[in-house]
């Protein structure tokens, strides 16, 4: 797979919502967000990461209690086009969530403070 630029992203995802936070652990954290009726999009960066995770946007949905992680997907070069293929394997969503839950929680968290919409 080829290396997916920023400008790729931003040109297939006009209406995207940037910004950065800070993790106790990883330092400041870029994200690439979009929302609709309670369902959010959000996609990270930040220096600890492994090659490829950049590329994967986590589909979280708001409960009354909180968030649910619906899926994850990974942007992937076709034909010079950008597709988001559905995450198929249960074991590498697992890992992922495992991985990215205080990343996403921190989001959400400043999220509803305000810091970010």
């Amino acid at each position: 797979m080829n290396k997916i630029s920023e400008e790729k992203i931003k040109e297939n995802w006009p209406s995207v919502v940037e910004g950065d936070f800070e993790h106790p652990e990883l330092g400041f954290v870029h994200y690439w967000t979009g929302e609709q009726r309670g369902k959010i999009v959000v996609r990270f960066s930040h220096e600890a990461q492994t090659e490829g995770e950049s590329e994967k946007m986590f589909f979280v949905e708001l409960t009354k209690d909180g968030w649910i992680l619906s899926h994850i997907s990974t942007f992937q070069l076709q034909d010079e086009k950008l597709k988001l293929i559905k995450i198929q394997s249960f074991k590498e969503q697992e890992e992922l969530e495992k991985k990215y839950r205080s990343l996403i929680e921190l989001f959400i968290k400043s999220r509803d403070s305000g810091k970010i919409f």
